[in-house]
């Protein structure tokens, strides 16, 4: 489900020209990854490579995800 890079440091995060913050705890440093947005048609048949995928960004503090359909 998700890309993660071994070992990045958390880090601040801008998403369209504003910093993001973690909508639970407020903090501002984030791991990101990749999601896959999975659709139970493209399960069925096996084709999970053509669901779309979105920008995560997972909070270093509390673990809260946030996902972004658009890049940044």
């Amino acid at each position: 489900m998700f890309n993660k890079k071994k070992n990045a440091p958390p880090q601040k995060v801008v998403v369209q020209g504003g910093p993001l913050s973690c909508q639970h705890c407020q903090k501002d440093r984030f791991h990101a990854m990749r999601g896959q947005l999975n659709t139970k048609l493209a399960s069925l048949i096996d084709l999970d490579v053509f669901n779309p995928e979105a920008d995560c960004y997972v909070c270093a503090s509390c673990g809260f995800v946030h996902w972004f359909l658009k890049g940044n």
